[in-house]
């Protein structure tokens, strides 16, 4: 679900990590996706540890978005831009059946229940998830009837941010979404059931549950791989250069004599489970691992084991048509790139 929206045959999706900005460039042909670049740039000796509204921070970033897109190239000058999801809101919210007419008028008033801030100070978005066909009981009396209204918020001091990175560079926002919504699009897409989805990031974890498609609960902890990184260092007593280098070989740290613990994937774990037991009495299909954090050898058997779900390493390039030969690392990347990817699609799938 976006902020605003945009129409054209290429798409171009931008994800700012903590640890890099990626960008991907689609194509629409005949209403399917076709990969047609994409290009990541390090911004970790930008600053330290970044202050978003530090304005000096800003510029830097600024100036590393200017030098990706010099290096990508892209055919659009458009881009969807993702808003991390621990700066949003995404609430499902119980309306009295009524037309989208009367919700737009109602949405303003039931918001301030749920949003803690003031309405000014925010961007809003709804979508109703129920919406019945027409001509459903003949449209006879509704009363008594509900429906489920998806409700999303974002501070606009983040459009005004994320507009401010653009200002210097050749390209502009088109649309704004949460990382969330990306993600789930790219991974699971309208996969039938309830899907949970666990995106470990370098600093952040984004645990969001999907039901028929739609994304009904999201969470962030400010957990990822660099808490990995720091424990292999912690126990192993070596360099972060080196306990990069033992993660990237495919080193399983959750079995035999390289075992070690990993208390920030503890904490995600119990996050997990408070999740599953709030949806206790439905069916999850599966637990999906995405972000570059999942690549690490052995966690997929360590998530299982806790949840007793299935677990899967998410593809976000099997809604891409893409040349195995000439796509380079992104398929090795790919879940890395998995929020650029799903911002990308997001014209292409709604235009179908």
């Amino acid at each position: 679900m976006s902020f605003f929206s945009s129409n054209s045959e290429y798409t171009l999706g931008v994800d700012f990590g903590t640890q890099s900005i990626k960008a991907v460039e689609l194509k629409s042909v005949k209403g399917k996706a076709h990969l047609v670049n994409y290009a990541w740039v390090n911004v970790t000796n930008v600053k330290e540890v970044p202050d978003a509204y530090d304005s000096d921070y800003a510029k830097r970033l600024s100036d590393a978005l200017g030098e990706l897109f010099a290096k990508m190239k892209p055919h659009t000058k458009k881009a969807t831009v993702a808003i991390p999801s621990f700066n949003g809101l995404v609430i499902i919210v119980d309306f009295p059946r009524m037309s989208e007419k009367d919700v737009a008028n109602a949405i303003k008033f039931e918001s301030r229940k749920y949003i803690p801030a003031s309405l000014d100070d925010v961007n809003i978005s709804w979508e109703i998830l129920d919406k019945k066909k027409k001509g459903d009981n003949n449209n006879k009396d509704q009363q008594g009837e509900t429906m489920k209204v998806l409700l999303v918020a974002a501070p606009k001091s983040e459009v005004q941010y994320y507009d401010g990175l653009f200002k210097d560079v050749d390209v502009a926002i088109s649309s704004l979404e949460l990382e969330s919504f990306a993600l789930a699009r790219s991974v699971i897409g309208n996969a039938v059931g309830r899907f949970l989805l666990v995106d470990i990031g370098a600093k952040t974890t984004n645990i969001v549950l999907m039901n028929k498609g739609v994304v009904h609960v999201n969470r962030s902890v400010d957990i990822g791989g660099v808490d990995m990184t720091n424990a292999i260092m912690k126990s192993m007593n070596i360099t972060r250069e080196k306990a990069i280098s033992l993660k990237e070989s495919g080193e399983n740290f959750f079995t035999g004599a390289a075992k070690i613990g990993f208390p920030s994937l503890n904490y995600v774990a119990n996050e997990i489970k408070r999740v599953l037991a709030a949806q206790k009495s439905d069916k999850i299909e599966a637990l999906v691992l995405c972000g570059g954090g999942s690549k690490l050898v052995g966690l997929p058997e360590y998530i299982n084991k806790i949840t007793g779900l299935t677990v899967t390493i998410g593809n976000p390039l099997s809604h891409v048509v893409h040349d195995e030969q000439k796509s380079g690392r992104i398929k090795e990347l790919g879940s890395a790139f998995a929020v650029a990817i799903g911002l990308a699609l997001r014209d292409i799938e709604e235009n179908k």
